[in-house]
């Protein structure tokens, strides 16, 4: 059984392959279901996709995160996201997709949740870093969002919500909700539907698969990027800690499975982890504490 704050650290290889078809025995690795090789496959395809539609995964996510930024507010302090920034930057690199334009957001709110949207778009509430306890927790949520990112699961998920066959179609209706917006756009009735979409699937949340599958490469990518990777583990345990019925929790919980399950599916995941790297895990919890401490 996973332990809380991890008394006993395992082994963690601080030189970390920068590609997972680098590290031996994780590529084509299934785990619980989900192949740790497809991490590092992703990024060949993803590489390898048009320019056009590159673009349009951009102009899909930056509407995408201007409808979000609109239900919430932005934390005034600066230090703490100039920090929470270089710490997902620094995980973001060691993913098959390092060169998108990351952008790491504290949002000013007490609920628990943390949330990413196409191209590289990362969001995380100050409520759930009061929860939390080192930068290696901040590494391992942080890291399951880019892996949302890396796998384009909010991109699939918000053109499925759409009905829409086509990358291209999404991006026109994207565009659309962007004008609606700024007030030049004369077809409501098509910004609406990308909204709608958009609003549906962050209430409803990911497929269970999509959550499992972002768990597991996210363990790998803070491992990747020098990090404890029980960081994430450290993070579901203390929530699941906390009463189940805290106001705080709600939103996170209905979107998210299971935290227990979640924690099982991990263990065989950390299992493998331990037994192909080593070297000392990086947990942080000092500059962490000192970087929440900031002032405005």
């Amino acid at each position: 059984m996973l332990k809380h704050h991890f008394v006993l650290q395992r082994p963690l290889l601080l030189a970390l392959c920068l590609s997972l078809s680098a590290c031996q025995g994780l590529e084509g690795m299934q785990i619980q279901g989900v192949d740790l090789g497809k991490l590092a496959s992703a990024g060949q395809n993803l590489t390898n996709m048009g320019q056009k539609s590159a673009d349009d995964e951009l102009v899909i996510g930056r509407n995408t995160a201007t409808i979000l930024l609109q239900q919430a507010t932005v934390l005034n302090n600066p230090g703490l996201q100039r920090y929470v920034n270089r710490v997902g930057l620094w995980v973001a690199q060691h993913s098959e997709r390092p060169d998108l334009q990351w952008r790491f957001v504290v949002l000013d709110s007490p609920q628990v949740a943390a949330y990413a949207a196409p191209a590289g778009y990362v969001f995380i509430t100050s409520g759930m870093l009061a929860r939390m306890n080192s930068e290696a927790e901040l590494a391992g949520v942080l890291a399951h969002e880019a892996a949302h990112v890396v796998r384009q699961h909010h991109l699939k998920a918000i053109q499925k919500q759409a009905q829409t066959g086509l990358l291209s179609d999404l991006t026109v209706l994207a565009v659309q909700a962007g004008a609606a917006k700024s007030g030049g756009s004369n077809n409501s009735a098509i910004a609406d539907k990308f909204t709608r979409s958009v609003g549906d699937l962050y209430s409803r949340g990911l497929d269970r698969g999509d959550e499992y599958e972002a768990d597991a490469m996210g363990a790998v990518l803070a491992t990747r990027a020098g990090y404890d990777p029980y960081g994430l583990a450290g993070v579901l345990q203390t929530l699941a800690s906390t009463r189940q019925d805290d106001a705080a929790l709600t939103s996170f919980l209905k979107v998210h499975p299971n935290i227990g399950d979640r924690l099982q599916r991990l263990e065989p995941i950390y299992q493998h982890i331990d037994k192909h790297v080593s070297g000392a895990p990086q947990t942080l919890d000092t500059r962490y504490q000192q970087a929440l401490g900031m002032k405005p």
